[in-house]
């Protein structure tokens, strides 16, 4: 009875053998229902082979077989405390056999009387209690006889009906002598049977507790048994989500490396392309370099023989030597037309950040810069130029290009107008826009609302998704400027931008300082390796 036929293991009160009852009746243990297969949402009875449907908490939702419990928390508690018993009744039995009545020592005491408090037997309860006074006297069988009563430690003659609550008390238990007149007469004290009724309350109230705790505690493991199987799977027949997370890793990196391959691939044929070409170039010019220096020594040989000539001679030579001379003049203008990069067998090469190589001595950027009319957009352009400030007290009409060379990067920087009537032109611009470079005035607070305005437009446009956003707060040399934090804040940057790749710094127009920190962030965007300067 308290085995399951199944794996013929013990049921146990908690845990993977829990007894849980099919729809046909049988009673089969939890770590077997958990190997039936499952069938269309149901498990068959591995006896009769009458389903039983299971739903959505799988095995879990069956209901234990709470008769089969019950007689197996009461094995195991008999089985506890089965020595205790025992002697709980031998020593009872030895009491009973020992008894004696209290009127008559060779008769074996049976009864006892609650109001006189002795034990009798029948004969002589009868005798003592026949008068009327006696007779309603309750006698009960002496198994039955009530506790005696405690008795007060300081006076043993009278019962402990009183509980002392005073903490620092080590006798808890006192009489009303001592509550009245004793050493426990200020103490705070309460009837021994409220201050059990209360205990027994509170303690019943704690099991009811503990049992919704237990309750609480086996769901919470069952969502969790749920949980591991979902993340470890349920053997062969379905995948645990731990695999598909791995599956999906390996086809990450393995795209990854298939993309990457698929760039160096590409980066070293454009090395080779361009090493072939350079090669190809630098051999055709020692070839016009031979043919030159063949030419020019034949011309060095013609005119030191003509020198030797008699004056009839060298005139009617003459236009021969003209020409000659003539080219060699040519072939000098040639000569000297050699690039001196040619000299230089470095190949510089720069990787951007989507792993591209550019190949030359500069790599371009096309940036924007964009702000609100006075900000110092052009009096920044103007610094990074010609390294000079000019306060432009007139506004930009239309737009500015000028190339600032900054390392081994072009930035192609656009001036564009920041008037209102101009905003609505801005978007023109941003057709392969690498970065934008966005100018505020540090120190006109009252406009910082109205830039924060412009700035959320920017984020918003589609053509501007992948590109830099660089933040220069111009004027940081003036007294009384905003702080970055202040602009931050002011512009909603740390929200407005959390999908950009954002920076702000702050710079002065006049002064030039921050202006190639801000360069150096905006190399760091396009290219990958640190910007360097090619010679």
């Amino acid at each position: 009875v308290l085995e399951c036929r199944v794996c013929e293991d013990v049921f146990t009160v908690q845990g993977e053998r829990v007894p849980r009852l099919l729809y046909c009746g049988h009673t089969v243990c939890h770590a077997c229902l958990l190997r039936l297969p499952l069938k269309n949402g149901s498990i068959l009875c591995p006896f009769d082979r009458q389903p039983t449907p299971v739903g959505s908490t799988g095995v879990w939702g069956l209901k234990k077989n709470f008769a089969l419990l019950e007689l197996l928390e009461k094995l195991e508690l008999t089985e506890k405390e089965a020595p205790i018993l025992d002697k709980e009744v031998v020593r009872n039995d030895g009491e009973l056999n020992a008894g004696r009545c209290d009127e008559d020592e060779s008769h074996t005491a049976v009864l006892y009387c609650v109001v006189c408090r002795s034990h009798l037997c029948e004969p002589c309860s009868i005798i003592t209690h026949g008068t009327r006074t006696l007779a309603p006297h309750k006698r009960v069988p002496l198994a039955d006889k009530p506790r005696d009563l405690p008795r007060c430690p300081a006076h043993p003659a009278h019962t402990a009906e009183f509980v002392c609550l005073k903490e620092e008390c080590r006798t808890p238990t006192v009489c009303y002598l001592c509550k009245e007149y004793g050493r426990h007469k200020d103490h705070p004290h309460s009837h021994i049977e409220a201050e059990a009724e209360k205990l027994r309350t509170m303690v019943s109230i704690a099991i009811e507790r503990t049992h919704q705790l237990i309750e609480q505690m086996n769901q919470t493991e069952r969502r969790l048994e749920e949980v591991v199987i979902g993340i470890e799977g349920n053997g062969e027949e379905l995948g645990g989500t731990l695999e598909s997370a791995r599956s999906r890793v390996e086809h990450h990196f393995e795209e990854l490396r298939a993309k990457l391959e698929t760039q160096e691939a590409a980066a070293r044929s454009a090395v080779e392309t361009h090493a072939r070409e350079r090669l190809a170039t630098l051999r055709a010019s020692q070839q016009d370099i031979s043919t030159w220096l063949a030419q020019v020594m034949s011309v060095v040989v013609l005119c030191e023989t003509s020198l030797s000539h008699d004056d009839t001679r060298l005139v009617s030579c003459g236009p021969q030597l003209k020409k000659a001379l003539e080219s060699i003049e040519k072939q000098h203008d040639q000569f000297n037309q050699l690039s001196p990069e040619q000299f230089n067998p470095d190949i510089p090469i720069t990787f951007t950040k989507d792993n591209r190589v550019h190949i030359g001595p500069k790599i371009e950027m096309r940036v924007v810069a964009l702000g609100l009319d006075g900000a110092g957009k052009t009096s920044i352009l103007f610094k990074l130029k010609q390294n000079e400030f000019m306060s432009c007290r007139s506004p930009t009409i239309g737009f500015n290009v000028e190339p600032i060379e900054y390392k081994n990067l072009r930035f192609n920087i656009w001036d564009i107008g920041g008037q209102p009537k101009l905003r609505p032109l801005w978007k023109h611009y941003f057709l392969n826009t690498q970065a934008v470079v966005f100018v505020v005035d540090s120190n006109d607070k009252e406009r910082l609302p109205e830039a924060a305005v412009e700035l959320a437009k920017l984020v918003g446009e589609k053509d501007l998704k992948e590109a830099a956003l660089l933040i220069l707060a111009n004027k940081q040399d003036v007294d009384g400027c905003e702080g970055l934090e202040t602009i931050t804040e002011l512009l909603g940057a740390s929200k407005l931008c959390c999908g950009h790749s954002w920076h702000l710094q702050a710079c002065s127009a006049r002064t030039g300082v921050g202006l190639y920190q801000g360069l150096d962030w905006l190399s760091s965007q396009l290219v990958a390796s640190p910007v360097t300067n090619y010679t």
